[in-house]
């Protein structure tokens, strides 16, 4: 089959690799498409991910094969699932914190395992609802129900952190940064009650997005009391109760701690890859809850594709750019201009 295989700092070629096989509690995927990730942009761009790494984890796709002890799954199935295969074994994973497992980043699909950006993609140890998921049906057909499957992964991440907010009705949020996971956050915290849901970039493109889908948005060029003044506008306060910070911009954490109101939630949900300076006493005087929120459980999943399913999040707006497998290595560079595109579709079927 054809894959993209990592090659080195700002290399990923398509190149003929090996078919998967089902072993006999494994799946096999034909499959329909793989989003390119940040986490996929920060290894592309650093070169930090293993050379001969197929990448990609944002997948979805049809089922090819189905191991002989696989319950519950069979071939035609449209399955995505969690690129996370934790050890078991570990005392995160002993402490029932699996998704954080110490060994994951080894032994993963796309982290060790070969990924997403393929014709094909195996699946070990499949077990439905847990590590794999069904796609609901969606108007539009298998199509959409697959192309909305490629942002189930990153839906989760953004379930996951909404869920350490606390999110609901009658609270007021701002989410920084309206990247894919930016976005699907905003969504999710408005399905979750919470208004008015507030998002902030300064790329018009992204901006444009998040007004089609509901929510009110500001953009940070135009003065440090932008923000302030429409949650102001709106709220009658100047200060959110939670705040989503999604840029990876690490001055941004000292604003989320400045904008959220006095025993508020700021959740840092993005990757940071420089050191961020605060003002501890600001949160300490004010009792704000700072809260990191990583990966994703089986649990992120199974909300993720209500909310899919339920129409209550949208996923084909957020895709900005479709591009083949063949064309993988434009689709991390479309992914690097962040002004210019919001999720990059690598599609394989």
């Amino acid at each position: 089959m054809r894959a993209g295989v990592f090659r080195g700092k700002g290399r990923i070629e398509v190149e003929d690799v090996p078919d998967p096989v089902a072993g006999p509690d494994d799946v096999v995927l034909d499959l329909y498409g793989c989003g390119v990730c940040g986490s996929d942009i920060g290894q592309f761009r650093s070169g930090t991910a293993r050379a001969g790494q197929v990448m990609g984890h944002e997948f979805a796709g049809t089922v090819a094969e189905v191991g002989s002890r696989v319950q519950g799954i069979v071939e035609g199935d449209r399955l995505t699932g969690l690129p996370i295969q934790p050890c078991g074994d570990c005392r995160r994973c002993r402490a029932g914190l699996a998704h954080l497992c110490e060994r994951w980043t080894t032994r993963s699909i796309a982290f060790g395992l070969p990924g997403g950006f393929a014709e094909r993609l195996h699946i070990p140890a499949a077990r439905l609802g847990h590590n794999v998921h069904r796609l609901p049906d969606l108007p539009g057909g298998a199509g959409a129900a697959l192309e909305a499957g490629t942002l189930v992964e990153p839906l989760s991440v953004a379930v996951h952190a909404v869920r350490l907010a606390d999110a609901g009705p009658g609270r007021s949020a701002v989410v920084t940064g309206l990247g894919t996971i930016g976005l699907q956050a905003a969504q999710t915290l408005r399905a979750k009650g919470c208004t008015p849901v507030i998002g902030v970039d300064p790329s018009p493109l992204r901006r444009s997005v998040a007004e089609g889908l509901g929510i009110v948005t500001v953009d940070p060029t135009v003065g440090e009391e932008a923000l302030a003044g429409t949650l102001s506008a709106l709220t009658g306060e100047a200060e959110a109760d939670i705040v989503v910070e999604a840029s990876g911009v690490g001055a941004l954490v000292a604003g989320a701690i400045e904008i959220v109101r006095p025993r508020g939630t700021v959740v840092l949900v993005a990757l940071y890859h420089s050191p961020a300076t605060i003002e501890p006493m600001r949160a300490v005087q004010r009792e704000v809850v700072l809260r990191g929120s990583a990966n994703v459980t089986p649990e992120d999943f199974r909300d993720s594709l209500e909310l899919v399913g339920s129409g209550a999040v949208a996923a084909a707006p957020l895709i900005s750019h479709r591009m083949p497998l063949e064309r993988v290595q434009e689709a991390f560079e479309a992914q690097l201009d962040a002004r210019a595109s919001v999720k990059v579709l690598v599609t394989t079927s």
